[in-house]
């Protein structure tokens, strides 16, 4: 199914570089789009860096996130969109969380600006499956709230769509497996695209993330300029 550009969007990342990677040429073409990382919080200054911050050439977790808030808003830049950063921390700065922590941070936001939202498939990562799941449970609790309301109309009406996380959905089975977990649960998936045209402008964006890209093989490297893959989110009838 062919859709629109929508006017409005506004994604929800897991870290500060999956909205881009999964969903830049979309970002580039919407007239207000906004980036919500969830995990973008900045660690204290005292906690040891872990091996993938070692790899990318920080000595702490404080000094790589800072770095990559940098390149979240240079890319943001790029691509004419806007940024939001909550506080919690990456998983692999030691902070455990539960899907209820980030509902509380995620609804208040979304149920006001409304439009179409775009939340992750929920693949591989922790923290990508926890995003996931947060959004799932907001959708619930406004479409509950949005029965009480009179004739099921609301101030900012919310469609919701779902994007497959860039270099994760290479992974076989994780697509599939995901997309069956959900239908067991009663939701339905409608396969959808986007008539964008912005690859260069996404290239240019991705290329903002220049601490960790240099770790990234030649197969993740090309699946960030593959076609980005989105699907609608709708009840089992």
């Amino acid at each position: 199914m062919l859709l629109t550009i929508p006017k409005q969007i506004t994604v929800i990342s897991p870290h500060l570089d999956d909205a881009v990677f999964s969903c830049g040429c979309l970002l580039a073409e919407s007239r207000d789009a906004l980036v919500i990382t969830v995990f973008a919080g900045v660690p204290d200054p005292g906690i040891k860096a872990p091996p993938w911050d070692i790899a990318t050439g920080f000595s702490s977790g404080h000094q790589a996130v800072l770095t990559r808030r940098e390149e979240d808003s240079e890319s943001m830049r790029r691509l004419g969109a806007r940024s939001a950063w909550l506080n919690f921390w990456d998983g692999q700065y030691g902070r455990s969380y539960q899907t209820t922590d980030l509902v509380l941070a995620l609804k208040t936001i979304l149920q006001e600006r409304g439009g179409t939202i775009l939340m992750p498939l929920g693949l591989a990562h922790p923290d990508h499956l926890l995003t996931s799941n947060a959004c799932l449970a907001v959708r619930e609790v406004l479409l509950l709230a949005q029965q009480y309301t009179a004739y099921g109309a609301t101030d900012h009406p919310i469609n919701w769509l779902v994007y497959e996380e860039a270099i994760y959905r290479r992974v076989p089975g994780l697509v599939v497996d995901r997309l069956a977990a959900w239908k067991q649960a009663g939701l339905g998936m409608c396969a959808v695209k986007f008539p964008t045209s912005s690859v260069k402008k996404k290239a240019h964006a991705v290329d903002a993330y220049q601490s960790q890209l240099p770790l990234f093989g030649a197969a993740k490297r090309a699946d960030l300029g593959l076609p980005e893959s989105y699907w609608r989110l709708v009840s089992d009838p």
